[in-house]
């Protein structure tokens, strides 16, 4: 029996519609791959590494988004973010001395250092996120913690053009960074211990 020709005729217009419904799904996959590509993420999280002696990893806000380091009786925790508008990279540090005398922090020469570039930050500025009034902005960065005393610290760093005047927004993601802080023990005989502690930069999670 010959097929009719308005049959010929439905089932070509059959095909032509699932052509056409699949050329319109790869061009919106297209396009979705493309804004992808075209809108990096504007920031994220700093996801700390457990690296070295004493390192441990903690839960804050997502998993393991917070790594302590402990030595010389005294722990460090340490999370962060990330902006590439403003080129800033925010660590909240957490100090706990558990010393029978106090320990002194010299911000000024914390360093945190991009291991892929070898780019050193600049540190922007340094708060006191323990005041009972909120964030106090620190003029002298040199702080002191008192024997079992916990303090927490906001620190803001900047990458620097070679001018050393402007900041450069630059996406960061998958690299890492290297924070350094050095902490004066004050006991019998007073020791200068660096704690160090790793981050890659990450999407927000």
């Amino acid at each position: 029996m010959q097929e009719s020709v308005s049959g010929r005729c439905f089932k070509g217009a059959s095909l032509e519609r699932v052509k056409g419904a699949l050329t319109l799904k790869l061009i919106l996959l297209l396009a979705c791959c493309l804004l992808v590509t075209a809108c990096p993420p504007s920031g994220g999280d700093l996801v700390p590494l457990a690296e070295g002696e004493g390192a441990e990893l903690f839960t804050t806000k997502f998993k393991d988004d917070t790594l302590r380091v402990w030595r010389e009786q005294v722990s460090i925790k340490a999370r962060g973010l990330w902006s590439i508008a403003d080129s800033n990279t925010s660590v909240i540090l957490e100090i706990s001395n558990a010393n029978a005398e106090a320990v002194t922090v010299d911000f000024n020469r914390c360093e945190l250092v991009n291991s892929d570039s070898r780019e050193k930050l600049s540190l922007l500025s340094v708060s006191d996120e323990t005041s009972g009034n909120g964030p106090a902005f620190l003029s002298d960065r040199i702080v002191t913690i008192g024997s079992k005393q916990e303090k927490r610290f906001a620190l803001e760093f900047k990458i620097i053009s070679t001018d050393g005047r402007s900041s450069v927004p630059r996406n960061v993601l998958g690299q890492t960074v290297m924070l350094r802080v050095p902490v004066l023990v004050k006991e019998a005989t007073p020791v200068e211990v660096d704690f160090v502690f790793t981050f890659k930069y990450a999407e927000g999670q």
